[in-house]
């Protein structure tokens, strides 16, 4: 019988009986592993299935981790709507398709002349509105907007930070030694 040999806390090796792969049930015996396919440690690119060919390139460009970012993003967005409504204007200005289908079911029974009644008929229509682009547009102006004013008052803070930081240098430069 085979001794598990994994260093416990007191230092000295495990004698508890050894499973196939040479280790005991609290030492990794039980495990079989990651499940063949494993994507866990794979990073999950939440953004880049969202990404247009064109955008892969200025993705890759923004910063991570400062408010810049979502100014980035937002202008983006902002973007894909001017660009989705400039090619609804290009046609009609309707672009949003509303399948629906509307089945007809006939009086059941026979007519009166012996023939079987109808079989049930559908028909099939598709709607088509305008997008709401202008409301999307003004939305995300408006997102920019808050966006640049919080950078902005976070610049000036900081500024106001670097004038304080001089005049308590010049403060302490000052005190006698």
């Amino acid at each position: 019988m085979a001794h598990c040999g994994a260093k416990t806390r007191s230092g000295q090796p495990c004698q508890n009986r050894a499973m196939a792969n040479g280790r005991c049930r609290m030492h990794g015996g039980k495990s079989t592993g990651a499940p063949k396919a494993n994507q866990n440690a794979r990073t999950h690119g939440i953004y880049s299935d969202a990404l247009a060919e064109d955008e892969k390139g200025l993705w890759e460009q923004v910063e991570v981790g400062n408010l810049d970012n979502a100014i980035k993003i937002a202008h983006l967005q902002l973007r894909r709507a001017l660009i989705a409504q400039n090619k609804a204007e290009g046609g009609d200005g309707l672009d949003l398709d509303m399948d629906s289908v509307t089945t007809v079911i006939p009086e059941s029974g026979s007519s009166d002349d012996g023939e079987p009644a109808e079989a049930p008929r559908q028909t099939s229509t598709v709607q088509r509105r305008r997008r709401p682009y202008e409301d999307i547009i003004n939305r995300l102006l408006g997102r920019i907007g808050d966006l640049e004013a919080k950078r902005a008052e976070i610049i000036n803070k900081a500024g106001h930070a670097d004038d304080m930081t001089a005049l308590l240098s010049d403060l302490i430069d000052k005190l006698p030694s």
